[in-house]
């Protein structure tokens, strides 16, 4: 499906994705009530344009390695604005925040060359954090507070982790995937930023590779 999505949209564009280490959008197909369902989020309003709209109207496709032809659907259309992003998830509570990230398909970090398939609460919103800067054109954050504050108000409170592995083009990728509860603290400010960033990774998806699948996850807040 990547290689689909990659033959709608302008060679420029996607030239231009390339030479960026931080795609603009993930994607994933699962299946649900009998039908196959594919996602494509894109952040930011380029990425939008030069995404979304075309595979708005797109009816059929034919996979030359399936030789198959898909047919789809009428597409549905979901959009949040930055503006919102931030609005619906200003926390006000003086006390700690209870988030849960669900990882829907398999999921991995990259590490000094290496794969990482059990993942860090550094890993997991400094990842998090270069994509929503990337996203959104915003420069010179210091990643390094943002990493002391992750390990100072940030804490594992349940978790159930299983090793997988996604397949790319033949190779196996060491992975992991099921869910992660997280108990939040800190200021007013900090709970906000991070149940944003939480919300945020359900369009871009965690660690590597998203754009062709991997790390897709759904993210519950409730506050305690």
């Amino acid at each position: 499906m990547h290689g689909l999505l990659m033959e709608k949209i302008s060679r420029d564009f996607a030239e231009k994705m390339h030479k960026d280490s931080l795609r603009p959008f993930s994607q994933y197909v699962r299946f649900e009530k009998g039908k196959n369902i594919w996602t494509v989020s894109a952040v930011g309003q380029q990425a939008c344009e030069n995404i979304i709209v075309p595979l708005m109207n797109l009816k059929n496709a034919y996979i030359k390695y399936k030789h198959d032809n898909i047919l789809f659907s009428e597409a549905e259309i979901l959009k949040l604005s930055y503006d919102e992003l931030l609005k619906n998830n200003y926390i006000e509570t003086e006390k700690y925040i209870s988030r849960t990230i669900n990882i829907i398909t398999p999921a991995a970090f990259k590490s000094s060359g290496n794969y990482v398939i059990l993942p860090t609460l550094r890993l997991i919103f400094l990842s998090l954090a270069r994509k929503f800067d990337n996203a959104f054109g915003i420069v010179n954050n210091n990643y390094e507070i943002l990493a002391e504050e992750t390990e100072k108000n940030i804490s594992v409170s349940d978790y159930k982790l299983s090793s997988a592995s996604f397949s790319v083009e033949g190779v196996k990728i060491p992975s992991f995937s099921g869910y992660i509860n997280f108990r939040i603290s800190g200021d007013t400010s900090f709970k906000s930023y991070v149940s944003m960033l939480c919300n945020f990774a359900e369009y871009s998806g965690i660690g590597i590779k998203t754009a062709l699948g991997m790390g897709q996850v759904f993210s519950e807040i409730k506050e305690c």
